[in-house]
């Protein structure tokens, strides 16, 4: 590709860098709102709100749910123990695994803490048509999945041989 050819490209005209900008864009929203109501960074508020809808589980299945590393779910969840909003305990069926659920004074949190959440909702709910909110959430399922496929396509070119991956 030549310099000019380089110049030329417009990276806020890709969906990569637009989606990015946006999700940076809420993700400060939130972290503004949580961390000033609640006392907590957006990735601790993630882990809650969605361990309270899971129910007592693994941080395995809150990272899945959250499509938060491994790492950062473990992490938030220390945290969030350490503040008193979830107990950790260990699994029955299996000692190295620990079970997490959320406890009465996490309860308390979301109750605020969803009070907030709603009323972002329906701020950026309300600058869309309902037309435009159905489109947006066919749009937003197709580049997940879209991703999720290019990211299994990645991971299985990492797991073959370098002979097969490069032809050499």
């Amino acid at each position: 590709m030549s310099a000019a050819a380089l110049r030329r490209h417009e990276p806020e005209e890709l969906i990569t860098f637009r989606v990015s900008v946006l999700s940076q864009l809420l993700a400060r929203v939130v972290e503004g709102a949580v961390g000033e109501d609640l006392g907590l960074s957006s990735r601790q508020w993630r882990v809650l709100v969605m361990l309270n809808r899971l129910g007592p589980t693994t941080s395995g299945q809150v990272a899945a749910a959250t499509r938060l590393d491994h790492s950062q779910v473990s992490r938030a969840s220390y945290e969030l123990v350490e503040k008193g909003l979830i107990a950790m305990d260990s699994d029955r069926t299996d000692r190295r695994r620990q079970r997490l659920s959320v406890s009465p004074a996490g309860v308390e949190v979301l109750r605020r803490g969803i009070v907030g959440s709603q009323a972002r909702q329906q701020r950026l709910r309300g600058c869309l048509s309902d037309e435009d909110y159905a489109t947006f959430g066919r749009v937003l399922a197709a580049l997940s999945a879209e991703a999720q496929a290019m990211l299994a396509e990645s991971r299985g070119q990492r797991d073959e041989p370098a002979s097969r991956v490069t032809g050499a």
